[in-house]
């Protein structure tokens, strides 16, 4: 018995030995690393630009030093426009009629610009009769009648070639002719419009009112085609007018007591993320409104929209000053340089006619200032003018 525990013993002590043999020829063998990283340099060695003094002054580098300054503290919110309360206009119809284009022939078309006075429309107005029957009824009364004043015209000059006759009843058989062919015209023009054939010729026969734009503004709106009949106090179209417009600043409440909501608001669109193209936009006294579901409250501001860049509906980003202030690195913005990433840079000039691009983050801009989050250190001077032409000169692209 104690034999056979023996060669079970001696066994499992042999087999440990073999394994713990083979488990250090495998710690010995080196795994080749998964990737390899040939000729590495760090950023900051491949952005090192050295001037001779002729370059620099031909390029024109000017410097200036970064500095620390209390700015104002900013919180950015995202906004809607909207159209300024009351100068969204429903243009109606006055009168019974027949809406038609104006005299010029142009299209109103939603989204287009029109000016205060222009006129967008114009109303053919029917008779009190304006039924199809009524109106084929009265094109052939008016026939008639203008048959009857043809033939009193001949016969009232038959008359007076025969002595018989005076020239007061030629004028008055010539009156009642024009007379009658003008209610001939007028009665076909309805029966015309009634039958939608010849719009805007059949309109130079009957009376037809102007309807003009009472702002400027656009189209937002279209109810009513041209051709269509329509009773009075009918919506024909409506237009809005966005200029200026309101920023609707939905803001969280918690927030309200330090946001300065006396300062001005700068405003830009969603895809200018570099904050290139800011306009300010000036508070207002506006309407109380909040939403209770996410606890917030809105601001509004007036923003001027002559140029039409902005719509009522669009979104936009907002920037809202705090009432308290922190203390920043700043540069002037000219020193700021973008790549094609997006990222921001500035040249710092480390030594005489040296020049060493540099990664910044960018937290905001104010003015011609650029405030940063991270950057040189105070002191450090960076180049303001020439920046463009050291980028083209680093890149291949310089004087």
């Amino acid at each position: 018995m104690i034999s056979k525990k023996l060669k079970y013993f001696s066994f499992f002590a042999a087999l440990i030995m073999v394994l713990s043999c083979g488990g250090d020829k495998e710690s010995d063998q080196i795994q080749a690393p998964p990737a390899q990283i040939q000729n590495a340099e760090k950023e900051a060695d491949l952005t090192k630009i050295t001037l001779s003094p002729e370059a620099e002054l031909r390029l024109g580098i000017q410097t200036t030093p970064v500095e620390y300054r209390h700015v104002e503290r900013i919180l950015t919110y995202g906004g809607e426009v909207e159209a300024v309360s009351g100068r969204s206009i429903v243009v109606s119809a006055p009168l019974p009629g027949t809406m038609l284009m104006p005299e010029d022939g142009s299209s109103q078309i939603a989204g287009k610009h029109v000016k205060k006075g222009q006129s967008v429309c114009r109303l053919v107005l029917l008779p009190p009769e304006k039924d199809l029957l009524s109106a084929e009824e009265n094109v052939a009364l008016k026939k008639i009648q203008l048959d009857v004043a043809k033939a009193n015209a001949i016969r009232a000059e038959q008359l007076l070639n025969d002595k018989a006759g005076s020239i007061k009843q030629v004028e008055q058989a010539k009156a009642d002719l024009a007379a009658a062919d003008a209610d001939l015209k007028v009665a076909q023009a309805r029966l015309d419009i009634l039958k939608g054939i010849n719009l805007n010729a059949a309109a130079k026969n009957l009376s037809s009112l102007n309807i003009e734009s009472p702002i400027d503004g656009i189209i937002q709106k279209v109810y009513v085609a041209p051709g269509q009949t329509v009773s009075g106090g009918t919506n024909l179209m409506e237009i809005t007018g966005i200029d200026p417009v309101w920023i609707r600043v939905p803001v969280y409440v918690g927030n309200l007591t330090v946001i300065d909501d006396q300062k001005p608001a700068m405003v830009y669109s969603l895809s200018d993320i570099s904050g290139k193209d800011v306009r300010p936009a000036k508070p207002i006294a506006s309407p109380l409104t909040a939403n209770p579901s996410n606890t917030s409250a809105n601001l509004y501001y007036e923003l001027s929209n002559s140029d039409f860049k902005f719509r009522p509906g669009q979104k936009v980003s907002v920037t809202l000053t705090l009432h308290d202030t922190e203390e920043s690195l700043v540069v002037p913005y000219s020193t700021i340089l973008y790549d094609m990433y997006g990222g921001a840079w500035l040249y710092e000039n480390t030594e005489p006619h040296i020049f060493i691009r540099r990664r910044v983050e960018l937290h905001h801009v104010t003015g011609d200032l650029a405030i940063l989050s991270r950057g040189p250190e105070a002191g450090t001077k960076v180049v303001t003018a020439g920046a463009v032409e050291l980028f083209g000169t680093e890149f291949g692209g310089g004087k």
